[in-house]
Formats: C-alpha cells, structure tokens, sequence
C-alpha cells in the first residue's frame, strides 16, 4: 500500500507541478498553510466525509478544478480536487471515492510541515501514534514518509506525511488521510 502512495504521491507530483505551474507563488509561510488546511479539511473531518463535503461547499476560497485538471491528481480514481492556492503558494485539495483526503503543497519546508503537524498532534493530545518513518531517495530526489495511525474514535485511520527539501521536487509536502478498512 505505501508502495503505491509512493507511486501516486509521484505522479501527484509531477501533474501539481503542470497543472498549477503557470500561477505565482509568493513562499510567506507555506507549511503552515498547508499543515493548517489539511487540518481544517481532512484530518478534522476524516471520520465523516459528508462534514468534510459541507466544509468545502461553505469555503469559497477553494476552487473546483475542472475534470481535466482533477483527472490529473485523480489518477484513474474517483474524486474531486480543488485548487487552496494563494498569496502564499499553490496548494491542492484531493478528496477520492474512497474517502482518502490528501492536501499538497508545491512548495513547503519539509522539516517545518513535520515538525508543525507532530506539535499539533501533542498538542491538541489525537490519538494517533508515529508508527513509520523513512527516508530514501527517489530519481534522486529525497523523500521522507511519515506515517501515523489512529488509536482510538468511530473509525481507525492512517496518516501518512510525504515530504521533500528537494528544490527538484514538483511538489514538497502530500498529507493524506485513509480510512483503515
């Protein structure tokens, strides 16, 4: 299964980086925006994906991407994305059929979306636990993945954190939810 995260997480990372390419991106603050919108989005909502509906139906600052675009970050998939991008970088908003949610970030400090989403979680006391992280190089690129998994509420989940220092890279930070079936 991370093999094929791992599979997707890259091709995710090359569409983000064509499809989103022509837009400017002003780096203020990045991982912040993106450990915060993954927050409000998928892990707020990872066990009610009809909350997680009217969550973005009531953000007006996502925007739908047209199904060409979507079928990008889709990848064969059902689902939908929405564009997050602003002031501060290009982000992107994947939510699947399967009720897996992921948040990516073109540009993000891999060290700060880490060290941001870890203080969250002691922070706000989730019950979930690190249960893997590596770091290898990928087509020369470094990548590191961090997966959590829920202990405890209606329905056990994975986080997995997939994240770059590689200016090479298309895309620096996906953060995703799966629900443990």
């Amino acid at each position: 299964m991370l093999t094929t995260f791992r599979k997707n997480g890259i091709a995710c990372a090359l569409l983000l980086g064509l499809c989103l390419s022509a837009l400017p991106a002003r780096a203020e603050d990045p991982a912040h925006e993106v450990v915060g919108l993954f927050v409000q989005s998928c892990l707020r909502h990872v066990e009610d994906p009809d909350d997680l509906k009217a969550w973005i139906a009531a953000t007006p600052q996502l925007q739908k991407l047209p199904k060409q675009q979507a079928d990008g970050f889709l990848l064969g998939k059902r689902g939908d994305a929405w564009s997050a991008s602003n002031d501060t970088g290009q982000f992107v908003l994947i939510v699947f059929s399967d009720d897996t949610c992921t948040v990516m970030a073109q540009l993000a400090s891999a060290d700060q979306v880490s060290l941001l989403f870890s203080e969250y979680v002691r922070r706000k006391k989730l019950p979930i636990d690190k249960v893997g992280d590596r770091k290898e190089f990928v087509r020369g690129i470094d990548q590191r993945e961090e997966t959590y998994r829920s202990s405890a509420g209606r329905l056990l989940y994975e986080v997995v954190l997939l994240t770059s220092k590689s200016q090479r890279a298309e895309v620096q930070a996906v953060l995703t939810t799966r629900p443990n079936r």
